[in-house]
């Protein structure tokens, strides 16, 4: 059965969009299907010179023909059945069997992206008449042009799959399903298994420096998030924090390794791992030895959803810098974490209640990893709902 998989997030370098659309294709593979179509998220989310199919000069601005609100859906879905705009969205719908829309954390506000999920999940289902479904995703309605429109596109939908309960309850009784995120997918390998090995491939990881951390030895992971470059606080230099942040892990838990999950966190982090010379794993580090890393770390400090996860597979505790990210809030809801009021802005303020949990989580010791490695284990056998759309379907055939 041929799938065609919308919003596919393994064009961005960032650990947690590669890992979850590398788990949803393994899904997919392993229920029977085939990935035979992907819309990456790039021509989702940025205006490409072929939505449109009036002819325009090469140095002219691309024209972006995506709707801009509700009311613009069926205008714009007449006009690619009529062969006008998204060719190539148009053909990778209608060569295909199934379509799974991965919404990950991109929909919020009214972005571009946010509206084109919707857009081809509504095209898909009611113009290509495709079984459709919208998975792995969280959704911020903040917005009252994007609550109009999940209000009229979730239910055309046959299923809906939400990565947390907070994102499932903003959405009307009955509309969709809780599942984990597909990163949920990937487990931690023991240190032995992966640690040393030339294999890891750290060594061009600047300015990862391999010979200056050994993860037989206890250590502590910090790393950034996606809060730092929202423009919330746009004067804000979060580098002091983190340099008296690092200090104080040092003493309290021996080596600390900086994750930058994402590009933009090494604005942060690279400054702060030259001025205390200190390992850091950048973004292109394959997947399953950021797993690794996370998984096996004594305790995690950040406000990154998919390290959060890994952290939480090998039953690593996770202090998070939740406010202003409410994904993080659903994260630790999720995970029986307990809350977390930290501010990522006011890290150096906030040091001695943030090295207070730390004290408390690692006196917690190995019943506190067990208990919460268990929980990670019992999530990740909920990955699958993720695809059920399809083996019902794969199971009606036979």
């Amino acid at each position: 059965m041929k799938v065609c998989l919308v919003n596919d997030t393994s064009d961005d370098p960032n650990w947690g969009a590669r890992a979850t659309s590398y788990a949803l294709r393994e899904l997919i593979r392993d229920a029977g299907g085939q990935v035979a179509s992907t819309l990456y998220q790039y021509r989702i989310g940025i205006p490409q010179p072929d939505d449109s199919v009036d002819g325009q000069a090469d140095d002219d601005p691309v024209i972006d023909v995506a709707p801009t609100c509700w009311q613009e859906f069926e205008e714009c879905a007449l006009g690619v059945m009529q062969g006008a705009a998204f060719p190539a969205i148009g053909k990778a719908l209608h060569d295909c069997d199934i379509v799974l829309v991965n919404g990950e954390g991109c929909i919020y506000d009214l972005t571009r992206q946010s509206r084109m999920i919707f857009f081809i999940a509504y095209l898909a289902k009611c113009f290509f008449d495709k079984p459709t479904a919208m998975v792995n995703h969280s959704i911020v309605m903040n917005d009252p042009a994007l609550r109009e429109i999940a209000r009229h596109i979730y239910p055309l939908l046959d299923d809906i799959v939400f990565r947390e309960p907070d994102s499932a309850r903003a959405c009307p009784a009955g509309q969709g399903r809780v599942a984990a995120d597909a990163a949920y997918l990937y487990q931690p390998e023991p240190v032995e298994q992966w640690w040393p090995s030339t294999a890891f491939g750290l060594s061009h990881e600047r300015p990862f420096r391999g010979e200056a951390f050994d993860p037989r030895q206890p250590y502590a992971c910090i790393g950034g998030g996606s809060v730092y470059f929202r423009g919330l606080q746009p004067d804000h230099d979060a580098i002091p924090g983190f340099i008296r942040l690092c200090r104080e892990m040092q003493a309290s838990v021996g080596q600390v390794l900086l994750t930058a999950s994402s590009d933009k966190d090494l604005r942060i982090l690279a400054p702060v791992a030259e001025r205390l010379d200190l390992p850091l794993a950048g973004a292109s580090l394959p997947i399953q030895f950021a797993v690794n890393l996370l998984g096996n770390a004594r305790v995690y400090v950040g406000a990154r959803w998919h390290p959060s996860i890994f952290a939480h597979s090998g039953g690593t505790p996770v202090i998070a810098l939740s406010r202003h990210t409410p994904k993080m809030d659903a994260f630790l809801k999720q995970a029986d974490m307990p809350p977390s009021h930290l501010d990522p802005f006011s890290l150096e303020s906030q040091l001695d209640e943030v090295l207070n949990l730390v004290a408390t989580q690692l006196a917690a010791g190995a019943p506190l990893r067990a208990s919460l490695k268990a929980k990670a284990a019992r999530l990740g056998e909920t990955v699958g709902e993720n695809v059920r759309v399809l083996t019902e379907r794969l199971a009606a055939c036979t």
